[in-house]
């Protein structure tokens, strides 16, 4: 990830944040004499440690990426809230339109989890904020040996952290402002979840 130092962020508690809040990432692998990309969409969990922490998944048996798991190098993306900024927006002028956007690539050894207590246990954290308060030891034996037979669960140990959060912190406070303004006005989660972190970035008052 190209890293500007206006907006890179190092903060671990953070970056540990936005994956919680955005655990749909894309698993990126390559291989190969001749280097094929693989990319998988997953959800993933975190846990953390005294040093940082731990992403755990599965992917289908039937996979072909699985077979990168055992020590294969991998790459997970992450991305937050994101919004267009127009130009107008900004007191300063003339300007250009922009994104303001948060993003995470962790980067890493794969390692293929083949202890049965550690893959369920794995199965189980994905469940955590089931609504209906899903039990995956509930399920029926043979039909949960059957699914747990067809995932193969993994965990990856960052190795390096890319964080980006560009929020606008390379425009006055007056800039800021408007575009905070422009982005509460649309009346839209998202676009408001930018504007709270824009907000984050102004100077105490």
């Amino acid at each position: 990830m190209y890293l500007r130092p206006a907006f890179t962020e190092t903060d671990t508690a953070r970056i540990i944040g936005l994956i919680r809040d955005n655990p749909f990432g894309l698993l990126v692998t390559v291989a190969g004499a001749v280097p094929e990309i693989a990319g998988s969409h997953i959800p993933f969990t975190v846990r953390e440690a005294s040093d940082g922490f731990c992403l755990c998944g599965h992917l289908s048996a039937d996979n072909a990426q699985c077979a990168q798991l055992a020590g294969g190098q991998a790459m997970v993306v992450f991305t937050g809230p994101h919004a267009y900024i127009a130009p107008g927006w900004y007191r300063t002028q003339p300007a250009v339109p922009t994104w303001d956007y948060c993003a995470v690539h962790v980067h890493g050894t794969l390692r293929l989890l083949e202890d049965e207590a550690e893959i369920h246990a794995n199965l189980r954290s994905l469940a955590e904020h089931d609504p209906a308060g899903f039990d995956l030891d509930a399920l029926p034996e043979v039909y949960r040996r059957k699914m747990i037979a067809g995932t193969r669960g993994f965990s990856l140990l960052p190795s390096k952290i890319e964080a980006q959060w560009k929020m606008s912190q390379n425009r006055s406070p007056a800039d800021r402002e408007g575009v905070i303004a422009a982005l509460r006005a649309q009346g839209d989660s998202t676009t408001g979840r930018v504007a709270d972190l824009i907000a984050a970035t102004l100077p105490a008052t």
